[in-house]
């Protein structure tokens, strides 16, 4: 089984690196990287072409965003499952591939495992939420996944969403496209939770699940979301001044009141 891993970065001269050598130094011998970059002048370039001779592809242009160089990225693959593995994370060990693709089965669309979200200067694990917590939120991490190759070139996100497609794509998975999901219980990648959400994203994050839920023109059913919406900026200003020990308790005890797959 080929696995074609996709890199989207733009700017990225400070993490680059990192998730490149994550992904050639798999144990895995069968792996097609790809980087995607959108046209950087911060240096991300010259460090990529350090590395040219073990790429499958690699192209610097302008793009419409995150989700149109990740579309770039689908139509080159020639691997069986893709994986997106973008800018500042990276899998969780060098023989993450090669754990992983002997147990996805023949029909799954998307396997996907567990999670490290790295803070500053710690690692906890999280696994996954239960699928049906789909229809409020992605239940894992999009590093976290393998996708089908023929799936994902059938269904490319829709670059209409500048925050939210990846989502948008899970969600029509789940609800309308009827994917085969198989779940690993396995630590897959390390995401990299340092940089944190803005404000601005975190709203306009919301205004894209409106969309993607049906309800962008029913401020009655926008309300509590609207109420959560503001719990969550407060949440994130707050975590700002905590120390990664505390954060990381109060993400576990949240886990502790979800509904995680077994």
């Amino acid at each position: 089984m080929k696995i074609s891993v996709v890199t989207v970065c733009y700017n990225a001269a400070d993490c680059i690196e990192h998730t490149i050598l994550s992904v050639l130094n798999q144990t895995y011998p069968d792996i097609e990287y790809i980087i995607i970059d959108g046209g950087s002048t911060d240096g991300t370039v010259d460090i990529i072409k350090q590395y040219t001779g073990r790429l499958a592809y690699w192209i610097s242009e302008p793009d419409k965003g995150i989700y149109d160089a990740m579309n770039k990225g689908i139509a080159v693959a020639t691997g069986d499952y893709i994986n997106f593995m973008n800018a500042g994370d990276s899998f969780a060990h060098n023989s993450t591939i090669s754990d992983i693709v002997y147990q996805i089965t023949e029909d799954a669309d998307i396997a996907y495992g567990d999670t490290f979200l790295k803070f500053r200067t710690q690692c906890m694990l999280r696994k996954p939420l239960s699928l049906p917590a789909m229809s409020k939120k992605p239940p894992f991490c999009h590093q976290s996944t393998f996708i089908k190759s023929k799936f994902h070139k059938k269904h490319l996100f829709d670059t209409s969403y500048r925050i939210a497609a990846d989502y948008n794509f899970f969600y029509n998975c789940y609800f309308n496209w009827h994917a085969k999901f198989q779940y690993i219980s396995y630590g897959v990648a390390v995401y990299d939770c340092e940089e944190g959400v803005s404000t601005d994203n975190l709203r306009s994050s919301l205004l894209e699940k409106f969309r993607i839920w049906g309800i962008d023109r029913n401020w009655i059913k926008q309300l509590p979301w609207k109420f959560n919406l503001l719990r969550s900026v407060l949440s994130h200003s707050l975590k700002k001044h905590l120390s990664d020990e505390i954060v990381i308790s109060i993400k576990k005890f949240i886990d502790s009141t979800r509904s995680h797959v077994k």
